[in-house]
């Protein structure tokens, strides 16, 4: 018998769709013929595939197409199709150019474009009384890179565990974050942050159809790594995410420190227009796609950042003050890092990772110049070990752990509770090798996907992905019996996520006192 995936590149499409809807009639009839690869959302029929006992259904639009005068707008509801949509191949990534081959997270693109609002879901068992837990996953790249169908972000080992995984794309570097006066004119006062708009679109549809995968659509935990934490962070205190879901995971990324208002954020759009060569808005949209990603990528080589800004709406205010009045969404949290976030970025050309004392010293005459002593103290060299290790440590705290356990603490003063992680391992690998527990290392362990094969390392992998899927089913990781990762709490407790985990207090407290004094924490 024909697989659904060629029947469906027949050339002669009408032999194709007759016999596809026949093939449905008869799943529908006979049990056990392609009706458990079948379901039905509110746009429409979808046919997914299935692979070693579970099921996949990839490219499934969420919102419409934001192209036209649809780029740069608020993500519309995506239209209805007729007949059975084809649903075993990813859509199209987000147009972005793709992470340099060297790179540890270099993948090949998957039909770049603005027409990218897709998302992916796994599942061991579709049927709609089943109420699984389900987790969305938002992947990481700096909000300029990366997408939902990155070959490890592959859902199916947490699906054999019995949840529902779901992979989402959004809008990135130029097209996702990019604030202007006159885009701020039409849209109410309000502009930038499309990206983050995009994964409450995604959270709404996961609210809306979920149930037909097998899901829950009142217990869905989001999660992500470095620009997918971030917008984890951002998510808790974004109004129209209030109530689309109920966990969450933080993996190396947050938005605790001063974020740009909008009004400052203005002159970015504007740089962006003038170096393209265009003075309006429909100028601005009627540019190729093309045009304005490569415009955007020369002006960020000169230090130009698009990212997460206070537009007045997806983001009312500064995220720590919002966290610390009580005005976001409270939810339990587990939020972490790796001990070597720094190592990748000091090896990239044009990064900004001070390795020795007098970088670091340059950097704090312009950052913290009233902390700068207490700074070169609490990150002074030492006789033994590798001389740019303090240096390194202060690039990881200032970008990812600060935020990392000020997150944890604020969840916590708020009555909701949080659990710290540490990441250590260095992967037996040539990237763990070279980097350590790198930025990103820990992902591979979460979704159990391209893991060493060894005892130490699947074993470890085994217990992060407990952890989590604990997390989601009951709302902390330990499970129904075992307590063995203690809450954030008082005691600032933590976990080490190693060969062998552990548990520790107070996690390098003497550096984040200096943080917290510099930060006005």
């Amino acid at each position: 018998m024909l697989s659904l995936l060629q029947l469906w590149k027949l050339r002669h499409w009408r032999l194709n769709y007759a016999l596809l809807r026949f093939f449905v009639l008869l799943g529908l009839l006979i049990p056990g013929v392609l009706q458990a690869q079948m379901v039905t959302v509110e746009q429409g029929q979808l046919a997914g595939a299935k692979t070693n006992g579970v099921f996949s259904f990839k490219g499934i639009p969420f919102a419409a197409p934001p192209i036209g005068e649809l780029r740069w707008a608020a993500p519309q509801q995506p239209a209805d199709w007729d007949g059975v949509r084809h649903a075993s191949d990813y859509g199209n990534d987000c147009i972005q150019l793709p992470f340099p081959k060297g790179s540890p997270y270099y993948t090949a693109l998957n039909g770049p474009s603005e027409d990218c609002l897709y998302l992916n879901v796994w599942s061991s068992n579709l049927g709609v009384d089943r109420k699984a837990p389900v987790m969305v996953w938002i992947h990481g790249g700096g909000h300029t890179r990366g997408s939902g169908a990155v070959p490890s972000y592959d859902g199916s080992e947490f699906a054999r565990k019995g949840v529902i995984l779901v992979t989402v794309n959004y809008r990135l570097n130029v097209f996702g974050w990019m604030p202007h006066p006159e885009l701020s004119a039409e849209q109410g006062g309000h502009s930038g942050n499309y990206g983050l708009m995009d994964h409450v679109a995604a959270l709404q549809w996961v609210r809306a159809n979920i149930s037909q995968f097998g899901g829950n659509p009142d217990n869905v935990t989001i999660f992500g790594e470095s620009a997918g934490s971030s917008s984890v962070s951002q998510l808790m205190v974004n109004p129209a995410a209030g109530g689309l879901f109920h966990k969450a995971i933080g993996q190396s990324g947050g938005i605790f420190r001063p974020l740009t208002e909008l009004a400052d954020a203005h002159a970015r759009g504007e740089k962006i227009a003038g170096a393209a060569g265009v003075d309006s808005l429909a100028q601005m949209r009627a540019l190729p796609a093309e045009t304005l990603l490569s415009t955007f990528s020369e002006l960020e080589k000169s230090g130009l950042r698009l990212g997460a800004i206070i537009d007045g709406r997806s983001i009312p205010g500064q995220a720590i003050d919002l966290y610390r009045s009580g005005q976001y969404n409270p939810v339990p949290l587990i939020a972490g890092y790796n001990r070597d976030e720094s190592t990748v970025f000091a090896l990239t050309p044009g990064g900004n990772v001070a390795t020795n004392r007098q970088q670091l010293s340059a950097q704090l005459d312009r950052f913290a110049p009233a902390g700068k002593d207490a700074f070169l103290a609490a990150y002074a060299e030492t006789d033994k070990g590798d001389p740019r290790q303090p240096y390194l440590d202060f690039w990881r705290d200032m970008v990812f752990g600060w935020n990392m356990q000020t997150w944890a603490r604020l969840n916590e003063e708020q009555g909701q509770p949080a659990w710290l992680y540490y990441f250590t391992r260095q992967p037996p690998t040539p990237a763990g090798k070279a980097l350590g527990a790198f930025h990103a290392a820990e992902i591979a362990y979460v979704f159990g996907n391209g893991v060493p094969e060894t005892q130490a390392e699947r074993g470890l992998s085994e217990a992060m992905q407990q952890f989590w899927i604990n997390f989601a089913v009951f709302g902390h990781p330990n499970g129904k019996v075992a307590q063995f990762w203690p809450r954030f709490g008082e005691k600032q407790n933590y976990i080490v996520l190693d060969e062998h985990p552990r548990v520790g207090r107070r996690l390098e407290a003497d550096r984040r006192k200096v943080w917290d004094e510099a930060l006005g924490m």
